[in-house]
C-alpha cells in the first residue's frame, strides 16, 4: 500500500499577484498557476472526474471526451489535496464562521482525492481578489484542516504557500504557527515570486520595503520549523519541468531463506540466511487506457452514465449448421499434438504442475569471467537481510564479501511461492560503502537460450573455403584508426560545460527520462483542460535527448567527411512509387532498355581503367541497379541470376568475388550431384562464368578453374567423366587470346585442351556394380 499523503496548496490571489507586471514579463499569478497545475497533474484521476462531471448531463459535445480512450493519470486514493486562496473579496472558511479573524480567505476544495475540477479551477477559474489578507492566517487554517482530517493517523503532511510577499503580515502569530507546524509534523514550503535565489544567481533590484521584510520573515519562519524550504518561483518551475517520478514504497517480492546445502537432512553441513528481496529496476509502463463508450455520450437516457465498457465472451459450436452456445463449465482445455487434439479436464491438469516449495537454493558457484551477460533475462533485484536482525546481517555480509574477494557469483534456483514455476538466477555481490547487498538477476534455462551463428566481421571466406585477405568488407588499418578517432570524438562524458566552464557529462543515466511516458502524461492533461486546442509540441529538454549535440557535429565534421570518402558512403535514392516491401522479383528484374543513340553518344561506355572496363555512374545499367537490393553472394538456388547481379553492380567492384563464388558453386554441383541430376545446372553456370570472365578481364581465373575442374572429373572416386563429356559437347574450353585481350592461351592450346582427354589408365578400374553403389 502506498504512503498516505495530505497536501494543502495556498495561493495568494491579492491585487499585486494579478495586476502588477513583472520585470521579466508576465504576472505572478500566471507563474503560480503553472506551478500548481504541474504539481496537481500527477495526483488527479482524470477519467473518474470526467465521468462524474458528465454523468448527469444527458447531452454534451462528443469532441470533449478524453483522448486515448480515456487515460488515467495518478489518482491514488491515499494522495489527498486541498486548495485555499487568500486575498479574495469573499470569505469562505469554517474557522472564520466559528471564531472570526480569518477574513478574505476561501477554501475552494476541502481535503479529498483531487479530480479534474480542481485542475480546471486553477487553470481558468481562480478568483482575482482586491483585498490584502494575512498569509499566516491562511497557514494556520491549513494546519487546522490537516489536523482535523488526519487526526493521529500516519500521513505525510505538506503545505505549499505561493505568494509574491507584497501583502502585510501580522508577525505576532509567528511562534503559534511554528508550534502548530512542528507539533503536527507538517512540512512548510514557501514558493515566492521573484524571491532571491543564490544558487541561480537571481536577485531582484528595486524591491518594495514590504517585500524585503516579508521575504526575510518567511525565511526565518521556515528555519524555525522542523521541515520546510523557501524556493524562488523560477527554481520551482525549473524543477517541475523535469518529469515527475512517483516514489514507490519498497515492498519485498520475496521473504524467505537463501540456503546452501540441504538444511533439513544435513543441518550441520548447510548454510541458511533469512533474506528479503526488493526490485531495484522495473520497466516503467505507459499509462493504461480504459474502454470508453461513445454510445453513452449520444444517448438521451437520463440514467446515470458510467461511460465504461463491459466485455463478455460467449462460446459456440456448430451443430447441423446451427450455432449452439456452450457454457464455460462445459469446456475443457485441449493440447495440440501434431494434428490431434488431446483434451485434459480440470482433474488431470494437476499432472502438468510441478509441486515446489518457496525457497532460494544455491546450486553452484562460477567465476565472474565465465558469466555470459546474454543469459540475463529480467530486472535487477536486491537481496538484503531482514530489518532489525543484526545477526543475519552479519552472516549475509560475510557471504557477500567472500563472493566479492573470490570474484565469484552464485547460481540459484528460485521459487517465489509454493507450487510456482522454479526459475534460475544469478547472485552478484555488490559492495559500495556503506551499502552491501546481493543483486539477483534471472538467467535463461537451456530451452530459453537461442544460439545463432553470424558471419565473421574480421574475415571473409570464399565458397571454395579460401580466406580472402583483401576485400571491400574487411576494414583496413586506416579505417580502424579513423573510426577509433571518431568514437573518441563522440564521447559524451566531457561533451558539455557547466556554468563555471568545467566539463560536464551529457545524458547521464539518472537524467535520462522516457520521452514517450512524459509526452503522454502532458498530452492527456492538456486535452483534459483544453478540449478544443491541439496538443502542444514536446518539451524541448525531451527532444534534446533524441538529437545530436551541435558542438560534437562541428568538432567531428572533417573526420566524418574523411570516413564518408574512405568507406564510399553514398545516399540511396528510393525509387518513386516503390513501396518499402521487399519482393523477390525485384532482385531479378532485367535492366532498363536504352535507345541506340543514347548508348552510342555515351563515350564513357567504352572507357577502360587499369585494363578493365570502367564502372562509372553513367553506365547504361547502373541507374537501374542502384535502386535494387545489392547482391553480394552467389547462392545455389539461382546462381546465374545472383552472379549476373554482382557482375553488373557499378557501385562496388564485386567481379572477382563473383567469379570465385561461382567457381565454388560449380564444383559443389559436380561433387554432390546424384547421378547427372545437377550436371545441366552446372553447365549453365559454366557458360555464364566463361562469358563474364572474357568480358571482365578475368580469363586467368577461369582457365585455372577449368583445369582444376578437369582434374576433379578424372581423379575423383567415382570419376565424373560423364560431366566432362557434357563440357566437350558444349565446347566450353579455355579462353584464348582471340576472345579476350588479357589471355595468354593460344587458339591451338584451347582446342587441344578439350581433345586431350585424361589417360584412361589413370582411372581406377571399376565394374558397373561398384559405380552404381557409390552413386547410390
Amino acid at each position: 500500500m502506498a504512503d498516505k499523503k495530505c497536501t494543502v496548496y495556498i495561493i495568494d490571489v491579492g491585487p499585486t499577484m494579478w495586476k502588477k507586471e513583472r520585470k521579466q514579463g508576465g504576472k505572478g499569478l500566471d507563474l503560480t498557476k503553472k506551478a500548481v497545475l504541474t504539481m496537481l497533474e500527477a495526483k488527479v484521476n482524470i477519467f473518474s472526474s470526467f465521468v462524474e462531471n458528465n454523468a448527469a448531463n444527458s447531452q454534451f459535445d462528443i469532441n470533449s471526451r478524453l483522448p486515448f480512450c480515456g487515460g488515467v493519470i495518478g489518482g491514488l486514493k491515499t494522495d489527498l489535496t486541498s486548495l485555499i486562496v487568500y486575498g479574495t473579496d469573499e470569505t469562505n472558511n469554517y474557522m472564520n464562521d466559528e471564531s472570526g479573524g480569518y477574513e478574505n480567505i476561501s477554501v475552494l476544495y476541502p481535503i479529498e482525492q483531487p479530480k479534474l475540477p480542481i485542475l480546471r479551477t486553477v487553470n481558468e477559474e481562480l478568483p482575482h481578489g482586491n483585498q490584502e489578507s494575512d498569509a499566516l492566517d491562511a497557514i494556520s487554517l491549513a494546519v487546522e484542516m490537516i489536523n482535523t482530517h488526519c487526526r493521529t493517523l500516519k500521513y505525510t503532511k505538506k503545505i505549499y504557500l505561493l505568494t509574491d510577499g507584497e501583502s502585510p503580515i501580522d508577525r505576532s502569530n509567528r511562534e503559534k504557527i511554528v508550534e502548530q507546524a512542528n507539533s503536527s509534523n507538517v512540512e512548510l514550503n514557501i514558493l515566492g515570486v521573484d524571491f532571491d535565489d543564490e544558487e541561480l544567481g537571481f536577485f531582484e533590484n528595486n524591491k518594495s520595503d514590504m517585500k524585503k521584510r516579508n521575504e526575510k520573515f518567511f525565511r526565518k519562519l521556515v528555519d524555525d520549523c522542523q521541515q520546510g524550504t523557501v524556493f524562488s518561483m523560477e527554481e520551482t518551475l525549473r524543477q517541475l519541468s523535469k518529469p515527475y517520478i512517483r516514489v514507490v514504497r519498497p515492498t519485498p517480492v520475496y521473504k524467505g531463506t537463501l540456503s546452501l546445502g540441504d538444511f533439513e537432512t544435513n543441518p550441520q553441513s548447510s548454510l541458511v540466511f533469512n533474506v528479503e528481496m526488493y526490485n531495484r529496476t522495473t520497466k516503467a509502463k505507459l499509462l493504461t487506457a480504459k474502454k470508453y463508450s461513445s454510445i453513452a455520450e449520444t444517448s438521451t437516457s437520463n440514467d446515470k452514465k458510467t461511460f465504461e465498457v463491459n466485455v463478455s465472451k460467449s462460446h459456440y459450436i456448430s451443430n447441423n449448421n446451427e450455432a449452439v452456445e456452450v457454457q464455460m463449465d462445459e469446456l475443457n482445455k485441449a493440447y495440440i499434438l501434431g494434428k490431434t487434439y488431446v483434451p485434459v479436464d480440470e482433474l488431470n491438469e494437476e499432472i502438468f504442475n510441478l509441486p515446489t516449495k518457496e525457497s532460494m537454493q544455491i546450486i553452484c558457484f562460477l567465476k565472474s569471467d565465465d558469466l555470459n551477460r546474454t543469459y540475463f533475462m529480467s530486472n535487477v533485484s536486491a537481496i538484503l537481510p531482514p530489518k532489525e536482525d543484526p545477526i543475519m546481517a552479519q552472516r549475509l555480509s560475510a557471504f557477500i564479501h567472500a563472493l566479492y574477494e573470490k570474484e565469484s557469483y552464485a547460481i540459484v534456483r528460485y521459487v517465489r511461492k509454493n507450487n510456482e514455476t522454479p526459475k534460475l538466477g544469478i547472485l552478484i555481490p555488490y559492495i559500495k560503502t556503506p551499502k552491501e547487498c546481493l543483486h539477483f538477476i534471472r538467467i535463461a534455462f537451456r530451452e530459453d537460450y537461442r544460439r545463432f551463428t553470424f558471419p565473421s566481421l574480421d574475415r571473409v571466406i570464399s565458397k571454395s573455403g579460401k580466406q580472402i585477405v583483401n576485400h571491400p568488407y574487411l576494414p583496413t588499418d586506416q579505417i580502424e584508426y579513423k573510426m577509433g578517432k571518431f568514437i573518441e570524438g563522440m564521447d559524451l562524458t566531457n561533451s558539455l560545460t557547466d556554468e563555471e566552464g568545467k566539463p560536464k557529462e551529457h545524458l547521464k543515466v539518472k537524467e535520462c527520462f522516457n520521452p514517450i511516458i512524459h509526452r503522454t502524461k502532458r498530452a492527456i492533461c492538456h486535452r483534459a483542460l483544453h478540449t478544443d486546442e491541439s496538443i502542444p509540441s514536446p518539451d524541448p529538454e525531451m527532444v534534446a535527448q533524441t538529437k545530436l549535440i551541435p558542438c560534437l557535429i562541428e568538432k567531428n565534421k572533417e573526420l566524418i567527411d574523411e570516413l564518408r570518402e574512405i568507406l564510399k558512403i553514398k545516399k540511396v535514392i528510393k525509387e518513386k512509387g516503390k513501396t518499402g516491401k521487399r519482393r523477390f522479383a525485384d532482385a531479378n528484374r532485367p535492366p532498363q532498355i536504352h535507345s541506340l543513340d543514347e548508348i552510342l553518344n555515351n563515350d564513357e561506355l567504352d572507357t577502360r581503367e587499369n585494363g578493365k572496363r570502367a564502372r562509372t555512374e553513367n553506365d547504361v545499367i547502373s541507374d537501374t541497379l542502384s535502386q535494387q537490393e545489392i547482391v553480394r553472394e552467389v547462392g545455389t538456388v539461382d546462381p546465374v541470376s545472383n552472379f549476373k547481379a554482382m557482375i553488373l553492380n557499378r557501385d562496388e567492384d564485386l567481379v572477382t568475388s563473383a567469379v570465385e563464388q561461382m567457381s565454388g558453386v560449380i564444383l559443389h554441383y559436380v561433387k554432390t550431384s546424384f547421378g547427372e541430376g545437377l550436371y545441366k545446372k552446372a553447365i549453365e553456370c559454366m557458360k555464364a562464368l566463361r562469358q563474364a570472365c572474357a568480358q571482365e578481364n578475368e580469363t586467368s581465373r577461369f582457365n585455372d578453374f577449368l583445369k582444376e575442374l578437369k582434374t576433379l572429373c578424372f581423379n575423383s572416386q567415382p570419376p565424373k567423366t560423364h560431366f566432362w563429356e557434357s563440357v566437350i559437347r558444349e565446347k566450353i574450353s579455355l579462353i584464348s587470346e582471340d576472345e579476350a585481350p588479357d589471355s595468354t592461351t593460344t587458339t591451338q592450346e584451347a582446342e587441344s585442351f578439350l581433345n586431350d582427354t585424361a589417360d584412361k589408365s589413370n582411372i581406377s578400374a571399376m565394374n558397373d556394380d561398384e559405380v552404381a553403389t557409390d552413386d547410390l
